[in-house]
């Protein structure tokens, strides 16, 4: 490598000085010697320099050591970077306290050259390594939708966590209304929506996606680059006539090849796949999609990409149903996009105890619908993953038992191959816990773990919604609901999760809670956890304003 070259050559310059200084006196009197033991760095102002980014400036001075007398010395220093990523090497300072404003990123080495200009005496230090990165990419990051001064505020929360020592510390670099200096200045602008992430293959650096942050005005929905968050694409410019319809958008999803957008009058506007094959091919039908009898969409329920079905769930409120808005079809091969072949009504198999149909959900006031990742025994006896979504409603039914309280129901989702149609297969059907009723607020936030083994349900309760509740709603009758975390009157705004249903259970998941205040707390959540509570594994430094939406985009991009 370079630097030895450098030391080996300053070794030979040592003792070449040495060679031509002598003059045959060899009474000579011991060199007194240096040694660093130690570096006074501003390393805990920075936070870590694991987790710099270029720009950064650093300092370090040493604290020297001395055989002999010091006092005969003359010390020039020289501090020489190399960058193991580039293999560039420079000198980036001659004092002997080190101020660098950062200029390169990847893993750098720092060496202290310290001469005696008399002697010659030299001896050479590897005393910093760091890790500057470039702001133009990210890794793993969690991305913040919000709204500060009226306007939308799209930021980046980088994941730059290590171990330090022994210790694995938790520490994310905050780039607060990041669009701006990622796109020449140019402001978001308008009302913000949603932030949706669609992608191709694993969505990693090899086979990067696109983001759609989803907006009411200002320069409209715009698609950016998920590496580096620079804009690729306005949404108009993917309607077939490059014009965005007159519509108010309320949500968005977007699986491998389904992409939807839904308006506040209840339209869903379809993007007309040419070729199942090619991703991201086609563009949005100017029209909303239509079925026989018609429909009016309140919400959208996007299914997790690890189940053995994909696709997106959308609740009609016209006729009180759920529907399957398919993901893989053969709408290549005949039917357009936009009519009933690719929005079917979802059949519901007959379950003994169960009293809710999927096409019969009059008098239900309800209040979330997930997806997660469930698990079935194959007919071959193989564990399999499958689709399966959970409600929580008010029963509202006359004559129900469960009339007037709150009540989870979930099914997994498959397809019948002998009568050809999607159905839903229900699992549970069971009010809430009498005795925490009480706890439900209807203006709370909800969360169910998209985790397959970790069958969780997050919500907000107590005052002002200030209150992490937690619920494990597996088996017969499921746990005790637990509070978890109180954030003392602080309303939550969000939860989220970056675990897309695909792992073990062993590790639990990771939950991302977004406060009213601006603030955002991160935490890991295990079964042991709702006998113990939690603990914020990190705290967010700034505020972001009103949050309304947040989203993992890590390197397997699998986020809910």
């Amino acid at each position: 490598m370079k630097i030895q070259n450098y030391i080996w050559s300053a070794i030979v310059m040592f003792l070449l000085y040495g060679c031509f200084d002598d003059k045959g006196n060899y009474d000579y009197t011991e060199v007194p010697a240096v040694q660093v033991v130690e570096y006074i760095t501003n390393e805990e102002e920075l936070g870590s320099f694991w987790a710099l980014t270029v720009g950064d400036v650093i300092e370090a001075e040493p604290v020297l050591k001395f055989t002999g007398d010091s006092t005969i010395l003359a010390l020039t220093y020289e501090w020489v970077v190399e960058n193991s990523t580039t293999q560039e090497l420079k000198t980036i300072g001659t004092e002997k306290k080190l101020i660098w404003k950062t200029d390169m990123g990847g893993f750098l080495s720092i060496y202290l050259f310290i001469t005696d200009s008399l002697s010659g005496y030299q001896t050479v230090d590897r005393g910093i390594n760091m890790w500057p990165t470039d702001n133009n990419s990210t890794s793993e990051a969690w991305m913040v939708l919000s709204e500060i001064d009226g306007k939308a505020c799209f930021s980046i929360l980088e994941n730059v966590s290590n171990w330090e020592g022994s210790n694995y510390v938790y520490r994310f670099r905050e780039f607060v209304d990041y669009y701006p200096l990622q796109n020449e200045g140019q402001e978001l602008g308008g009302s913000p929506v949603k932030i949706m992430n669609h992608w191709l293959g694993s969505g990693s650096s090899s086979a990067p996606g696109m983001l759609l942050v989803l907006q009411n005005g200002g320069i409209g929905p715009v698609y950016l680059g998920n590496q580096d968050y620079r804009r690729t694409l306005y949404l108009k410019d993917d309607f077939i006539n490059g014009v965005l319809p007159n519509v108010v958008f309320k949500d968005a999803v977007a699986n491998s090849k389904s992409h939807v957008l839904l308006s506040e009058d209840g339209g869903l506007y379809m993007k007309a796949v040419e070729h199942l094959d090619v991703w991201f091919a086609g563009k949005y039908l100017d029209v909303p999609a239509n079925v026989e009898g018609g429909m009016k969409i309140d919400r959208l329920i996007r299914m997790s990409y690890s189940g053995n079905i994909t696709g997106t769930f959308a609740l009609d409120v016209m006729h009180h149903r759920l529907l399957y808005i398919q993901n893989e079809n053969d709408l290549e091969y005949g039917g357009t996009w936009g009519d009933a072949n690719a929005i079917t009504e979802i059949y519901t198999e007959p379950a003994a105890g169960i009293t809710l149909a999927l096409n019969d959900l009059k008098d239900l006031d309800i209040l979330y619908c997930g997806s997660y990742v469930g698990s079935v025994q194959s007919e071959w006896g193989i564990p399999d993953r499958t689709a399966d979504m959970l409600m929580f409603y008010k029963d509202n039914r006359a004559g129900s038992e469960t009339v007037g309280q709150y009540c989870l129901y979930t099914f997994r989702f498959a397809f019948d191959f002998e009568q050809w149609v999607f159905k839903a297969y229900p699992k549970i059907e069971r009010a809430f816990p009498a005795a925490f009723q009480y706890v439900i607020r209807e203006d709370g936030q909800f969360f169910v773990s998209p985790h397959g083994d970790l069958e969780f349900l997050f919500f907000s309760s107590g005052g002002n919604n200030g209150e992490l509740w937690g619920y494990i709603f597996r088996g017969a009758g499921g746990t005790d609901p637990v509070k978890l975390f109180d954030f003392t009157g602080r309303k939550i705004v969000r939860i989220s999760s970056t675990d897309s249903g695909n792992g073990s259970g062993s590790s639990g998941m990771d939950l991302t809670v977004a406060l009213e205040t601006g603030e955002i707390y991160m935490f890991n959540v295990h079964n042991s956890h709702f006998g113990t509570g939690i603990t914020p594994k990190w705290v967010s430094s700034e505020s972001y304003g009103k949050i309304i939406d947040m989203r993992y985009d890590g390197p397997s991009k699998n986020a809910i």
